[in-house]
């Protein structure tokens, strides 16, 4: 009977979990691409990047089972951007059908109210959506201003009508069917056509366009093609040659700013090597905000690092110390530097401590820095903090919160890992031997030979 009972449980446990996961189904019919497959995207930073994908049946026929990583906007479709990509709403628990065709997606069924509303604008704003983003039928200035006049004086309208239970989807809503018309009309004009409309011939829409407002808050990072948009956006607004702050100025979110500067050729695409990409992140790098352009700007700094040939400057880190105080590894230019990358879970790390101790003693007034690293996760920093005090931990003690942006840049697998860097900030080693090994303790006292030999060598 027990068992029964536990058995009946387990079904009920995984009946709820089931229900609070999302689920979307569908059809694909054919059409000239064949598709085999089809991805499901969540969108970071107004872009699509891909959660799952699957393969098609025969008949066409797919569906996606998850846990949505936050309410809004996922993208169903394909990565080449010919085959279209389409915006479905989801809150945890909601499901979706839907079937797509030749560019063309249609919800099938009964929907959530936020999914009604969307599949509405949709129908309404289709054939523009075509014409502007895959220049369907060769469309020119001649057919398309008319239609979008027409369109965009019903969307006043439709906006009316965005009244669901959700207040997040209606304000989110509202401001997209704004910043999806800007984007059908500036993209139109920025892609090939036979005809182009010379400017007196430009519809009143494009004077509305540019406003100091428009960029308040962060709602473009929420739609697809939201960097599009803002390339296009800048592009429009400062026409002609500018600088990346001038375009900044039509940026007022600080979230946006940073994911512009990550997308424009003005700023990461000019990059050449590692001094140039740390000069952006020192520039720009207050704008970074999310954790997705904080991710890109250590994969970036990584790609740029590892290319770096001959005398190389060092990666630069930033971490807290066990009174939160952030602390980065280039406070200490003027010194010669030596890391000790661990953790406490580590029994060869733990067994050097004594000797790292000894050395730290030994080099006590001179220009030297110990910094230890602990690749310890969040939910061990306070073991870590433990372990520092309990342990008399000597030098500067940090906490990088797993195996993040040091293990990257330093190509770090395993651990303890040791470094040493120059007074100049350059790297002498990435793989030092160890305290307990006396030739570390050589090579730091050549270190500070080479640093004092070059001071008397210019008096």
């Amino acid at each position: 009977m027990k068992k029964l009972v536990m058995l009946a449980f387990a079904m009920l446990l995984g009946s709820t979990l089931f229900a609070q996961m999302n689920e979307i189904r569908g059809k694909v019919g054919s059409d000239a691409y064949h598709d085999q497959d089809i991805t499901l995207f969540s969108i970071e930073d107004g872009e699509p990047v891909e959660v799952a994908k699957t393969k098609l049946a025969e008949d066409g026929s797919f569906g996606f089972l998850f846990t949505p990583a936050y309410e809004g906007f996922y993208v169903i479709g394909w990565t080449d951007f010919p085959r279209g990509k389409f915006p479905i709403y989801f809150k945890k628990g909601d499901k979706a059908e839907v079937s797509i065709y030749n560019k063309s997606i249609k919800f099938v069924g009964k929907q959530t109210p936020e999914n009604t509303i969307l599949f509405s604008w949709i129908q309404l704003t289709e054939s523009l959506k075509n014409k502007s983003l895959y220049f369907a039928d060769n469309s020119t200035f001649r057919d398309f201003f008319p239609q979008f006049t027409n369109v965009a004086a019903k969307a006043e309208e439709f906006r009316k009508t965005i009244n669901t239970k959700n207040a997040g989807f209606n304000e989110l809503m509202k401001k997209v069917t704004g910043y999806d018309l800007d984007l059908y009309a500036l993209n139109f004009m920025r892609s090939p056509r036979s005809e182009y409309p010379k400017k007196e011939e430009l519809i009143p829409y494009y004077n509305t366009i540019v406003s100091k407002d428009k960029f308040n808050n962060d709602e473009v990072l929420r739609m697809l093609y939201g960097k599009r948009f803002m390339d296009l956006y800048a592009d429009y607004a400062v026409q002609g040659r500018s600088t990346l702050d001038n375009r900044l100025t039509f940026f007022n979110s600080d979230k946006v700013k940073g994911a512009y500067v990550l997308s424009t050729g003005l700023a990461i695409k000019q990059v050449k090597n590692y001094a140039q990409f740390q000069a952006v992140v020192e520039t720009y790098g207050k704008y970074f905000q999310s954790e997705y352009q904080k991710k890109a700007v250590e994969k970036l700094s990584s790609k740029y690092y590892s290319a770096e040939t001959g005398a190389k400057p060092a990666a630069n880190f930033t971490y807290p110390d066990q009174n939160d105080k952030m602390v980065s590894l280039s406070d200490f230019k003027g010194k010669v530097v030596l890391v000790d990358v661990w953790a406490t879970w580590c029994g060869p790390c733990k067994q050097e401590i004594p000797s790292l101790k000894v050395l730290e003693k030994e080099f006590e007034g001179k220009d030297i820095v110990f910094i230890s690293v602990s690749l310890d996760e969040e939910k061990d920093r306070q073991k870590w903090k433990n372990m520092v005090k309990d342990m008399n931990l000597e030098g500067v003690q940090l906490f990088a919160s797993g195996w993040s942006k040091i293990t990257q840049d330093y190509d770090i697998k395993a651990i303890p890992r040791f470094m040493v860097f120059d007074k100049k900030g350059n790297v002498v080693t990435v793989d030092a031997p160890r305290p307990s090994n006396p030739k570390l303790k050589e090579l730091l006292l050549s270190e500070l030979s080479k640093n004092q030999e070059a001071v008397l060598g210019t008096k």
